[in-house]
């Protein structure tokens, strides 16, 4: 007899489910203090608040992130370096954006977000000595179309149409990466998904692989890269 039951991540947690990104990490740092393996935890549980962690600051992050997307662009945006300019956003996440492929129209893009939840590293040598796997509480492709339009970008192309190669492209990559969990919901004229790997390094290969699965669509993507660094200090 197989038995199945839903957990609460924000239950688990003890927050509230509008609860702020510093008040998710506030509240995942002091179960850890409880539950964490080398304070004599129990090793399930504290498995069980990481993942809590990870759901809610994605969905907090993917809430900001359509915010962001729905607010307009300003007229005079500066130029910035893709490679080089980082920011920290009021959630304290290093932010810097990536490649912005060239379109025909700004429908055409894709907002492609890549989002890190790394645990802090106490001592330089675990980049060698830890596997990527256990470094990583979450590494995910947060996929959103379409982008904010400008008034002055004119009609551009059937969005029906591009909506359905948005997640051809989507499911495509779904299938070759094979993400450790993934998420979609596809409108009329819209889409949105995620799809989570066990490493960074994978979750850039998903990326690629989607970029390059939109390029052969006729689409681009607009990227950004959000890394947030859970610290370890849980004395």
């Amino acid at each position: 007899m197989t038995y199945t039951f839903e957990i609460d991540p924000a239950q688990v947690l003890g927050v509230r489910n509008d609860a702020s990104l510093e008040q998710i990490r506030d509240a995942y740092r002091a179960r850890s203090k409880k539950y964490h393996p080398d304070l004599g935890g129990d090793e399930w549980a504290f498995r069980l608040v990481a993942r809590s962690y990870e759901v809610l600051s994605r969905a907090r992050v993917s809430g900001r992130l359509a915010a962001e997307a729905a607010a307009p662009p300003p007229r005079s945006a500066p130029t910035v370096d893709p490679v080089t300019t980082r920011s920290t956003d009021s959630e304290g996440a290093s932010v810097r954006k990536g490649v912005r492929d060239q379109v025909e129209h700004p429908a055409l893009l894709v907002d492609v977000e890549l989002l890190l939840l790394r645990m802090e590293l106490e001592n330089p040598y675990d980049v060698i000595a830890v596997p990527a796997s256990e470094r990583n509480l979450s590494c995910s492709l947060n996929v959103s179309w379409p982008i904010t339009i400008p008034d002055d970008a004119g009609p551009g192309p059937d969005r029906t149409t591009l909506g359905s190669k948005v997640a051809a492209a989507f499911n495509d990559v779904l299938v070759r990466s094979q993400p450790t969990s993934s998420w979609q919901d596809q409108g009329p004229t819209s889409f949105k998904g995620w799809l989570s790997y066990a490493t960074a390094q994978r979750c850039y290969g998903g990326f690629n692989l989607l970029r390059t699965a939109l390029k052969a669509r006729g689409l681009g993507v607009n990227q950004r890269i959000r890394e947030i660094i859970i610290p370890r200090d849980t004395a």
